[in-house]
């Protein structure tokens, strides 16, 4: 007769301290996202860590760990990350987008573009003219033009002052040999965020195609 009582004593006292490791693990993250935000790289990045380890089965924390690595160009350990995220959360569209870009910042193009166009088949997708832009840009590093360009200018259609659109789409073009229409993609560039780093991009390779910018 004291067997069941005991087991679901056992049972409460477990469910506890979860839920104290949980309550831990959200303070670490915040304490994590603070020191990042006072440029505290190394104590954020660690307090991250301890958040995703005393609470595992949380997939924002994977996420957030794995874009501070990206951050510290470490793809690989941000792959990881970004592969337990959507692991837990199948329908987290933004992991699964970053699990593109650290593909594409290993060289793996072809699995960069599988994740993107997985992120961008979810209707909760928040930012789908930056997918698309991503999307156009490992196209191009696969040497994938024409899916590149109809990828960019779908990013364009989605944001019209989407610098880095504009930007990427003049080199795709210009890479096929299509200068004309290269130096209009990148005069757009220039035109809608001249202080950018795309902006400025853009004025260097209308330079290189004999234009002054």
């Amino acid at each position: 007769m004291l067997i069941v009582p005991l087991l679901l004593g056992i049972g409460c006292t477990s469910t506890r301290s979860q839920e104290v490791q949980r309550l831990q693990a959200r303070s670490l993250y915040e304490q994590g996202l603070k020191s990042l935000a006072d440029k505290n790289m190394s104590s954020g990045l660690a307090a991250l860590r301890e958040a995703a380890q005393l609470d595992p089965d949380n997939p924002i924390f994977h996420n957030t760990l794995g874009i501070v690595l990206l951050d510290l160009r470490k793809p690989a350990e941000a792959q990881a990350e970004f592969q337990k995220a959507v692991q837990l959360d199948p329908t987290y569209a933004e992991a699964q987008h970053n699990l593109g870009l650290s593909l594409a910042e290993q060289g793996r193009y072809e699995q960069a573009i599988a994740a993107y166009r997985k992120a961008l088949s979810m209707p909760v997708y928040p930012t789908p003219e930056v997918g698309y832009y991503n999307l156009g840009r490992a196209y191009g590093l696969a040497g994938k033009l024409p899916e590149a360009e109809e990828a960019l200018r779908t990013a364009i259609r989605l944001d019209p002052k989407l610098a880095a659109a504009y930007y990427q789409l003049g080199v795709v073009l210009t890479t096929g040999g299509r200068r004309e229409e290269a130096k209009g993609a990148f005069r757009r560039a220039r035109d809608v965020d001249p202080a950018s780093p795309f902006g400025q991009a853009a004025v260097e390779a209308l330079k290189t195609l004999g234009e002054g910018g």
